[in-house]
Order: structure tokens, then sequence, then C-alpha cells
């Protein structure tokens, strides 16, 4: 005896069966280590300052703009930190803390989102032919607001082609400004960062994160 599947059921289970597959190819970002403090995380924050440490002004700003964007729509307060009056800018040097906390407190922050860039890495498809130069990433090093940089290159040879993808870490951690203690950290990796949005990937764990702990 042979049971027919109705068309309308085999159309269903067959969308079912390629948004599951698109939801899969689109999952390029994943939280690969996160921790979160034991204490109460206190009171939901009325305005979060999204810092994101990198020392390029413009970069810098697109991002934190990308990023607050985000979670506003997820339900968190969030204003670009390069957005407050005093804390515009790249963040190359060492920043003044307590300075930074009075003018935070001046807007009316009560919580901040630091960003963190904190490496990288590449796979390795094909080798083009002859001598080339094959962008590693970059060497890097800082404590709260101090990065530099450094661009790492190796030469190979061989036949064929190349085909790189480079997957990206980024370490994100909510502040709490009365205790001034972390209340959450993540670290992410997002996979082949030359086709995703790593930004805005990035932005959804952590309003996911904000989520969880209860903060909106």
């Amino acid at each position: 005896m042979t049971t027919k599947i109705p068309h309308q059921t085999g159309q269903t289970a067959l969308l079912t069966a390629i948004i599951i597959l698109l939801m899969c190819a689109c999952a390029q970002t994943s939280v690969v280590d996160n921790w979160k403090t034991d204490k109460s995380p206190g009171n939901k924050p009325s305005k979060v300052a999204v810092i994101v440490v990198l020392p390029d002004a413009l970069i810098r700003k697109a991002i934190e703009a990308d990023v607050a964007k985000i979670l506003r729509d997820k339900g968190t307060p969030a204003v670009p930190g390069s957005s407050i009056p005093g804390l515009s800018g790249g963040i190359r040097g060492e920043i003044d803390v307590d300075v930074a906390t009075e003018l935070l407190r001046t807007a009316e922050a009560d919580g901040i989102i630091a960003i963190f860039y904190a490496g990288s890495g590449k796979s390795e498809s094909y080798v083009r032919s002859d001598y080339w130069a094959e962008y590693v990433g970059s060497a890097y090093g800082y404590s709260w607001a101090q990065p530099y940089f450094v661009d790492v290159y190796t030469i190979h040879q061989g036949p064929g082609w190349a085909d790189f993808k480079t997957s990206a870490y980024v370490e994100s951690t909510y502040y709490d400004m009365d205790s001034r203690e972390p209340i959450w950290r993540i670290v992410t990796e997002t996979k082949d960062t030359e086709h995703t949005d790593t930004a805005v990937d990035v932005a959804k764990k952590i309003a996911s994160q904000m989520k969880s702990a209860g903060l909106n």
C-alpha cells in the first residue's frame, strides 16, 4: 500500500527545510566563551553607552551606531559612546577612567558595553601560483582603551589560486556604572567576515546576553 503525501504538506515540509538551511547558512557568529557575575545585576539601565575600542574614529563611530541601533530595537536604551561630549574620536592611548566616568555620568549613562577586537584567524582553500603576500591578521595588545595593531603578512608560492575565509574574535563586556564592576562578558567568533556583517551579528549576541541577564 502506498501512502500519498498531500501536496500542501509536501510544500510545507520543503519550505521548512529551506528555512532551516538558510538559518544555518547565515549563523556565522557564535559565543565561544562567556562569564556572568553571581551578584544581582541591579536595576535595568536607563542609558547604556556602547564604546568600541578602536583607533580609527570613523570606524569606531560607525560600529557604535550600528550596535546601539540594534540594541535599542531589542529593548536596551543604548547610545554610541562617540556621541557623548568628550568621548568622541579614535581610542589610541590610555583613557583617564575618572574623567571618562564623569563624562558618562554627566550624560546620564548608567551602563557601559565595552567592545574589543580580540584577534582573528584564516582558513585556506587553494594556493595561487607565483609569489604573493597573504594578509594573516593583526597582532594586537591592549589594556583598557589602549590597543595597538600591527598588520602581519606571510609570503607564499604555489600552484592554483587562493580563497581565504577570515574569522574574527570580539570580546564584549557590560559594566554597571553604580558598582563600577562587570556584570557579564562574552567572546564571540564570527566566521567568513568577508561576507558577514560582524557588527550586526555581534550586536545581536550582545542583545541576547542583556536579555538573559535581565537587563532589558
